[in-house]
């Protein structure tokens, strides 16, 4: 049988395998039938949907290595390699909406005068429901596997149903003799896409940089402080390691515990930050209160 984690990647790839067929399928007839239909915003969802699966296969490669143990290189093991791989395909996506915009300015100032056809409308409908399909499945799988990186995949899904939606009105407003709208429409869905790199480009960022929720951090010292015979945390850090927290603290305790005394209390610190508060790793220093401490 394989070990609880490892089941928990399998089923976290899982979710991004079926993610990844969506966006294959969809990418292909959005852009065929975009360049077919003479449709920009159906070109641009369908590029979109192009460097989604460049972000899938970044999440899909991030959990693979991640899963990876420790060794003598990476003693905290690989759990990084998402945020990498994530940022990756962030600033591809940037790229897309570059191509995405070029299109969609020239279509505006030089207009052509064929009409999209009705099927255009019909794909991102189904196109819409198909993401909202995915993504609904894509989040119930992210909370039984407890994976960030599939809640992100399962965050960008439903953002290109929402897309998808954009698109079929931005073709409709164009089929209705407003043929503006569909570049504009164009355009709308780029600024999307930027908003969606951005929004997982900053996490990843923030997650290599060793950031932390300063909120969270405040739990941490405050369920330590609670602990029969911590005198005080006197220092706290602790970092993201993929789905993993990682903790180093020093605490303050009454001088005349022994060793033995003082092992067993940090032991105790260890269960309840890793049975109530999902922590991977803590590292414990213990400090002798001063005088003034024990009395104050």
């Amino acid at each position: 049988m394989l070990p609880v984690d490892s089941q928990k990647q399998r089923e976290a790839q899982k979710g991004v395998w079926i993610g990844i067929v969506a966006y294959v399928l969809l990418a292909t007839v959005k852009i065929t039938m975009g360049y077919w239909s003479h449709s920009q915003v159906m070109v641009a969802d369908g590029f979109n949907n192009s460097s989604d699966i460049l972000l899938s296969v970044a999440i899909l490669i991030g959990l693979m290595v991640s899963g990876q143990p420790a060794d003598h290189d990476h003693h905290y093991g690989h759990h990084k390699a998402e945020y990498i791989a994530t940022l990756v395909a962030a600033s591809f996506m940037l790229l897309v909406t570059l191509q995405i915009w070029i299109n969609a300015l020239i279509s505006f100032f030089q207009p052509s005068d064929v009409k999209i056809h009705p099927y255009a409308i019909y794909i991102s409908i189904l196109s819409a429901l198909l993401m909202f399909c995915v993504a609904f499945y894509n989040f119930r799988l992210s909370r039984k596997t407890d994976s960030a990186s599939l809640r992100a995949a399962a965050a960008d899904n439903r953002g290109d149903a929402f897309v998808s939606l954009g698109a079929a009105l931005g073709i409709l407003g164009s089929r209705l003799g407003y043929a503006w709208i569909d570049p504009v429409a164009a355009i709308i869905v780029g600024i999307l896409i930027v908003k969606t790199a951005w929004s997982i480009g900053k996490e990843a960022i923030h997650a290599l940089m060793d950031g932390f929720d300063a909120k969270r951090l405040l739990e941490i010292e405050h369920h330590v402080e609670q602990i029969e015979g911590i005198g005080e945390v006197k220092a706290i850090r602790a970092r993201q390691q993929g789905k993993y927290i990682l903790v180093e603290m020093t605490v303050g305790v009454h001088p005349d515990l022994s060793v033995q005394e003082s092992h067993e209390l940090t032991e105790r610190v260890e269960r309840m930050l890793v049975e109530s508060m999902q922590i991977r790793h803590i590292h414990i220093h213990v400090e002798p209160l001063q005088k003034h401490d024990q009395t104050s």
